[in-house]
C-alpha cells in the first residue's frame, strides 16, 4: 500500500461514486484526476491496473511504480508510507517486472485523456495557479503583488 498520489492509486477507491479528500496531498491529486481522466476514467485506470496486478500478485499502487519506473528518463520513484506496515507491501515492487504488453496498455488508455500543461512542482509554485491555492506556501511580499 503505497501513497501515491496522494493513495488514490489503491484498491479502496476501486467502485467509489466520488472522493471526499481527506488530506491536501488528496485535494491536489483529485484536482489532477478531475483536469485528466475524470473520475470515470479514473475508475477505468484502477480496473485496468488491478487486473495487471492481479497478474504479478501486487498492488494497484506496486504496478504503478513499476510502469513510472519503466519511463525513459526515469531513474527513482518516491513512495510515501505512513507507516511501517506499508513498507513490506511496497518491496513488493522489487519481486516481478511488467512485461511490455501491460505497459503498453497503461500507456495506450492515458494517452486518451489529456494531460495538465507543465511540470508538477511547477504547477504548485507558479502564482495564480489553481494548483498552487491548496499548498501551504510562505508567501513573500513580493509574490503577493
Amino acid at each position: 500500500y503505497g501513497t501515491l498520489s496522494g493513495g488514490f492509486l489503491a484498491e479502496k477507491w476501486m467502485g467509489r461514486k466520488a472522493a471526499e479528500p481527506e488530506t491536501r496531498s488528496q485535494v491536489k491529486y483529485l484536482q489532477i484526476i478531475e483536469d485528466s481522466l475524470g473520475w470515470d476514467g479514473y475508475q477505468e485506470l484502477l480496473v485496468l491496473l488491478k487486473g495487471i496486478a492481479e497478474k504479478y500478485d501486487a498492488s494497484i499502487s506496486n504496478v504503478a511504480t513499476k510502469y513510472i519506473l519503466s519511463q525513459d528518463g526515469v531513474a527513482g520513484a518516491i513512495v510515501g508510507v505512513r507507516n511501517s506496515r506499508h513498507v513490506e507491501s511496497n518491496a513488493q515492487i522489487f519481486k516481478f517486472e511488467l512485461a511490455e504488453d501491460d505497459i503498453h496498455a497503461i500507456r495506450t488508455f492515458l494517452k486518451q485523456f489529456p494531460t495538465p500543461q507543465g511540470e508538477p512542482f511547477e504547477l504548485e509554485r507558479t502564482v495564480g495557479s489553481k494548483y498552487r491555492n491548496i499548498m501551504h506556501m510562505n508567501i513573500t511580499k513580493e509574490e503577493q503583488s
